[in-house]
C-alpha cells in the first residue's frame, strides 16, 4: 500500500471522503467500509484511513447517510408552551428515553398557536424526522395538522389529544382524577364545590371540566365553572369572581391544574379567607411547588415517566410496524393530600 504523502483538502475546504482517501492511499469504497463498518478491511487500511480522518478534520454527511438508510434516528417534539412548569420534566423524561434507543430528540413549541404549531410540524417533516410525539395546543384546530403529519410519519398525540385523529394517543384519565379529588372534597364535609380550568379549546381543559360537570351539576347551575386558560393570573381573575359575593361563596375549589390553585389561593388570602379554613382548594399535576407553597397544595399527581415512556414506546413500536392498529392509552393519577385541603402529608394510590 502506497500513502499520499501531503495530499489534504484544499485550504478553507471541507475534507471530502476523496480526501481521505487519497491521504490515507486507499480507495474511497474502503474508506466507507471503514467509517460504516459494513465490510472487513484490512487493520493496516483501517488505521491508515483513521488516522487521515483526524488529520482532515473529516465529518461524515450525516444528512445523505440517513437518506440512505431512510432513518434520521431524530425524533421530535412539540409542546404547546415551556412556561408552564409540568412540560420541563416531561420534555426531559421523553429525552432521556429516546436517548436510551438510539433517538436524538428535537423539540420545538407551539406557543399555544394552532398556526405555529403547523409551521412547526411542516418544518420538521422537511427535515425528515423519523416521527413526532405532540401535545396538541387545541383539541379542534391542531387535529388536520396531526391527521396529515400521520400520513408522512409516525405521529403520537401525548398528555392532549384532538378530536377526531386516529393514530396513536396516550393521556391522563381526567375523569378519574376529578373524581378522586370531588370524592375527597365530599369526604371532609365540603359540598358547595367550585371548578377553575382551562376554556375548553385545550383537550385537557374540555375533559376536566366536563369530569367536574357530571360529578358537580349544581355547580353549573351556580356559577360556580369558570374556564380560562391554565395560568395563575387566571386562577386569581376567576378566585376574585367567586369569593366577591359571600352568600355564594364556594367552601372548596378544584383547580384545572396547579397554577390555577396558586392564583385561587392568593384571590383567597385577598379576601380575607382562610385555606383551607374557608376554603379548600384542591390542584392537579404536582408541580414542585405544590410541594413547596404554603399551604401545601392537595394536588394530582400525573405519573410522567410513565406518560412519556407508553408514549416514546408507542412511537418507536409503530416505526417498526408500521400497519399495527393505533394504541389509545389512558393512565392513572393518584391523589396528593396536603395543608390546602386540611389533611396533610397523605397520599392515596388512585
Amino acid at each position: 500500500m502506497t500513502k499520499a504523502s501531503a495530499s489534504t483538502a484544499e485550504p478553507g475546504g471541507r475534507a471530502s471522503i476523496h480526501d481521505v482517501a487519497r491521504l490515507a492511499g486507499v480507495s474511497t469504497a474502503t474508506v466507507s467500509r471503514v467509517l460504516t463498518g459494513s465490510r472487513g478491511v484490512r487493520q493496516e487500511s483501517a488505521d491508515a484511513v483513521l488516522a487521515a480522518v483526524t488529520r482532515l478534520g473529516y465529518r461524515t454527511n450525516q444528512l445523505g447517510r440517513a437518506l440512505r438508510r431512510q432513518s434520521t434516528q431524530a425524533i421530535a417534539m412539540i409542546v404547546p408552551t415551556i412556561d408552564n412548569p409540568f412540560f420541563p420534566p416531561l420534555i426531559q423524561s421523553t429525552e432521556r428515553y429516546l436517548r436510551s434507543k438510539g433517538y436524538a430528540m428535537m423539540l420545538c413549541t407551539s406557543d399555544d398557536d394552532p398556526d405555529i404549531e403547523a409551521d412547526r410540524v411542516n418544518m420538521l417533516l422537511d427535515r425528515h424526522v423519523d416521527g413526532l410525539l405532540v401535545s396538541p395546543c387545541h383539541r379542534k384546530l391542531s387535529a388536520p395538522t396531526l391527521n396529515n403529519a400521520a400520513q408522512v410519519v409516525p405521529t403520537v398525540e401525548m398528555d392532549r389529544g384532538t378530536d377526531g385523529f386516529t393514530g396513536d394517543f396516550v393521556a391522563m384519565d381526567d375523569y378519574h382524577a376529578i373524581s378522586e379529588v370531588v370524592k375527597h372534597l365530599h369526604a371532609i364535609g365540603r359540598t358547595r364545590l367550585a371548578y377553575v380550568g382551562g376554556d375548553r379549546t385545550n383537550w385537557s381543559g374540555e375533559h376536566r371540566q366536563a369530569a367536574f360537570a357530571a360529578l358537580e351539576p349544581d355547580a353549573r347551575r351556580g356559577k360556580r365553572m369558570l374556564l380560562g386558560q391554565f395560568s395563575e393570573n387566571w386562577g386569581y381573575e376567576a378566585g376574585q369572581q367567586l369569593f366577591r359575593r359571600p352568600a355564594r361563596r364556594p367552601d372548596a375549589v378544584v383547580c384545572g391544574n396547579d397554577l390555577i390553585a396558586l392564583g385561587v389561593i392568593a384571590a383567597a388570602h385577598e379576601a380575607d379567607l382562610t385555606v383551607p379554613g374557608d376554603v379548600a382548594v384542591a390542584g392537579y399535576d404536582d408541580i414542585e411547588i405544590a410541594r413547596r407553597f404554603t399551604p401545601s397544595i392537595t394536588t394530582m399527581r400525573q405519573p410522567v415517566h410513565s406518560l412519556t415512556e407508553t408514549a416514546a414506546e408507542l412511537l418507536v413500536n409503530r416505526l417498526k410496524d408500521p400497519n399495527r392498529p393505533p394504541t389509545r392509552s389512558f393512565l392513572k393519577t393518584e391523589l396528593i393530600v396536603r395543608d390546602s385541603t386540611g389533611n396533610a402529608d397523605k397520599s392515596i394510590p388512585a
